[in-house]
């Protein structure tokens, strides 16, 4: 049996109050007590004048695109935004596949020295699936399908066909769970259907079929420009005009006339628990809809700040009881994959709101949305010990949460099942 013990000046186990001179015991990679310090020094690994807290669990991003940072400025048009993107990627990898994985294994490593334990990443393709199964964080897997117009029937690299198949494979291969309680790895593998302006009701629905029958968990992008709103409602507008330059419109997508949440409702994303990414326009009604489903929404703030978008309403989605938790998008439109800074960068929009709510959007809310909170999100006993200590600003607060979202101290130990992984 392999067991240790951390200390820290202050422990945040999120389900319950901090910890003053905490203590986590660690056995086999699992908590086995959280609780306040006594007896000598030597009794444990001090870590010092650091907040011990559980994982950070950043639910939303891609990592394949991290070879995009600070090359991707927002010019004013997302759609032209996309297009610049596509073409910047294409021209990066050539096809050899050894840009993606580059980007990967470099974004994985950024989120661990992030404190980011646990972290799901839209990807594609067989790399990418070899990528999250062999790093060491706590990887939910999401492959991308799309398809619309002439595509939504065919078979090509991101159509439900080829996803099924490969998550087969992946699960003959062995490329599930990782068989111990120590590693990280690839936890779950899922689907995701990429957006509505992109990807047809009926591509949607075998998507969620497929999720539904192995139980596998399913995001896509949802309200993320009103751009998307307008396509929705007549099938015009730039996303249309996108679609007649790729050849991919032929009259065969009818406009629902409703709202992306209503048309999520219609399509069966909100029965099914779905990640719905971003949101970033809803109405009251919209958010009836979606409290009265199983979805959760993940808000990525700096994203959001990158395009200019109108203010987010997760302060009402909160209030509704709707699971919303913090993601951090990819590098393209990001300055870090940490979610940390993520927090840190609502704190200073958002004073009205919780710290305590703040944490949990960056833990325990994201570990509940990938089916994982059983496992991960906060410091208790039997759950696996992904840990982040945070070197306080003030050794002398007496609020280590408010400690933790104002300063900008980084990560000084990253535990994975135990391990210390960072500083490596």
């Amino acid at each position: 049996m392999s067991r240790a013990v951390l200390k820290a000046r202050w422990v945040l186990p999120v389900s319950s109050p901090p910890i003053e001179n905490g203590r986590v015991a660690v056995e086999n990679g699992r908590i086995a007590t959280v609780e306040t310090a006594t007896g000598p020094r030597s009794a444990a690994t001090d870590l010092g004048d650091v907040t011990l807290l559980p994982g950070f669990v950043n639910p939303h991003t891609h990592l394949e695109l991290s070879l995009c940072r600070g090359r991707m400025p927002f010019t004013g048009s997302f759609v032209g935004w996309i297009e610049r993107l596509t073409s910047l990627y294409q021209h990066e990898d050539a096809g050899t596949g050894r840009a993606l994985r580059r980007s990967i294994r470099g974004g994985l490593r950024q989120s661990l020295a992030a404190g980011v334990t646990t972290v799901a990443d839209i990807g594609s393709g067989r790399r990418a699936v070899e990528e999250w199964h062999g790093t060491a964080l706590n990887v939910v897997g999401l492959l991308e399908v799309l398809g619309i117009g002439p595509k939504r029937m065919s078979e090509h690299d991101r159509s439900v066909a080829r996803v099924t198949s490969l998550c087969q494979q992946a699960d003959a291969m062995g490329q599930g769970p990782p068989a111990t309680e120590a590693c990280g790895s690839l936890r779950r593998l899922g689907i995701s259907p990429h957006a509505p302006y992109s990807t047809g009701p009926l591509v949607y629905r075998e998507a969620i079929e497929f999720a539904t029958r192995t139980h596998r968990p399913i995001c896509t992008h949802l309200g993320e420009t009103r751009d998307e709103l307008r396509f929705l409602s007549d099938g015009t507008g730039p996303f249309r005009e996108f679609l007649e330059r790729l050849g991919l419109w032929d009259g065969s997508f009818s406009p629902p006339g409703c709202s992306p949440v209503e048309y999520a409702r219609q399509l069966g994303l909100l029965a099914c628990g779905s990640m719905l990414a971003h949101v970033n326009y809803a109405t009251d009604s919209d958010l009836d809809i979606l409290a009265r489903g199983k979805s959760t929404v993940v808000y990525c703030p700096r994203s959001h700040r990158f395009f200019g978008h109108e203010p987010h309403r997760y302060r009402d989605m909160l209030d509704r009881d709707i699971n919303v938790c913090v993601g951090t998008d990819s590098l393209a439109s990001n300055d870090s994959l940490s979610v940390l800074d993520e927090l840190r960068f609502l704190r200073l929009q958002d004073q009205q709101i919780s710290g305590q709510c703040l944490l949990a959007m960056g833990t325990i809310a994201g570990a509940r949305a990938l089916g994982l909170d059983a496992e991960t999100g906060s410091l208790e006993v039997g759950k696996r010990a992904d840990l982040v200590a945070v070197p306080l600003t003030d050794t002398k607060a007496r609020d280590p949460l408010a400690d933790l979202l104002s300063g900008n101290a980084e990560p000084s130990a990253v535990y994975v099942g135990g391990q210390r992984l960072h500083p490596g």
